[in-house]
């Protein structure tokens, strides 16, 4: 019951003004973008033509898909997996507490639960940029071996960003300072990005670091994005694998304005 009240007082406490922090972290993203880009866009086409490219001459196909075209919807998921945990852990935690700007807009009428909202929506347009980047040179160049599916694949980039946007501002919670970010990025998301499917599939994976696996949320978008790229869908894992990722986006959003609230506040 405390749970469900916890909830439903930070839904009241929501509405459009959040869009007002989207719009001001956008605003203040266009006079450095550029830099930004290369981060966000270029490293992940960088992955993929030198491990599609270099590995892909060794390992032909998995599965019967060519190496580079199995590896796309991998590089796609992880590629908005980190332009959302870099958004939502060193660009929040700078407006939190180095810069003041978190202070400054609870001056005007934004509640922090707004202020969450819109920094991970904000970190999930980061994230969007960046996956939908590798899809478009996907589309470019690989169109006749690519699913029509292919066009769903921009609303789960979407909701991947929205589930990494909000964990990474759960971890931003309770962060002391820039340092212990590179715990989780150590820990949590190089992990995910090495064990998750990316790059192979995880059956190939021992059982015990299998059952690691179905813990981490990069799994199962990756899941879906190789699906729908590739048009091998079976509808009910599909709609179990989203179901997982709303899920995930919900609980770690609640958790993140819950306890950024809690360090505000005192």
């Amino acid at each position: 019951m405390k749970i469900l009240k916890a909830i439903n007082e930070i839904n009241s406490n929501i509405s459009l003004r959040f869009y007002a922090v989207f719009y001001r972290n956008f605003r203040v993203w266009l006079r450095f973008y550029k830099p930004s880009i290369i981060g966000d866009i270029i490293e992940p086409l960088l992955f993929l033509a030198a491990l599609g490219l270099g590995i892909g001459k060794f390992i032909h196909n998995i599965n019967g898909t060519p190496y580079l075209l199995y590896i796309i919807p991998g590089i796609i998921s992880s590629s908005s997996m980190y332009a959302a945990s870099f958004e939502g852990t060193f660009g929040s935690y700078t407006r939190m507490t180095t810069k003041g700007i978190f202070d400054a807009i609870l001056v005007t009428p934004v509640s922090i639960e707004e202020i969450v909202a819109g920094e991970v929506l904000w970190s999930a347009a980061k994230a969007f940029m960046s996956g939908l980047a590798v899809l478009l040179i996907s589309l470019i160049f690989f169109r006749p071996y690519i699913s029509v599916f292919i066009l769903l694949i921009p609303i789960v980039i979407i909701l991947n960003g929205l589930l990494f946007a909000s964990l990474s501002l759960f971890i931003t919670s309770f962060a002391p300072s820039y340092d212990f970010f590179s715990y989780y990025f150590t820990v949590a998301i190089s992990t995910m990005f090495l064990f998750s499917g990316v790059f192979y599939p995880v059956s190939a994976l021992p059982a015990i670091i299998r059952y690691i696996v179905y813990i981490m949320p990069l799994y199962y978008t990756v899941q879906i994005t190789r699906a729908l790229f590739l048009g091998h869908l079976d509808l009910l894992p599909l709609l179990m694998n989203l179901l997982i990722i709303i899920l995930f986006s919900l609980i770690f959003f609640y958790l993140s304005v819950y306890f950024i609230k809690k360090r505000m506040i005192s």
